[in-house]
């Protein structure tokens, strides 16, 4: 069987791609959570008796913009490899 070692400085690429894939994931909550907030703020101002309020699904939500644009840019960045 043969085994294959990482050197160090493809460790630091993995790590790389990771962080940045992590700052494209925390991205897209924000974009998500921005999206809903301003969804509910339209809404309130379209609705005589309006207002603003979040629930805790409010903030779990936007968790898929965070694993969409996280797996988009990982993956993106082990194919330019």
């Amino acid at each position: 069987m043969k085994t294959e070692t990482i050197s160090s400085v493809e460790k630091i690429s993995i790590i790389s791609n990771i962080g940045k894939a992590l700052i494209a994931g925390v991205g897209g909550y924000i974009l998500f959570l921005g999206i809903l907030f301003a969804t509910k703020t339209i809404s309130m101002y379209l609705q005589p008796e309006g207002s603003i309020l979040f629930e805790m699904t409010d903030f779990v939500l936007p968790l898929i913009g965070f694993c969409l644009l996280f797996l988009i840019k990982f993956l993106e960045n082990l194919k330019v490899e």
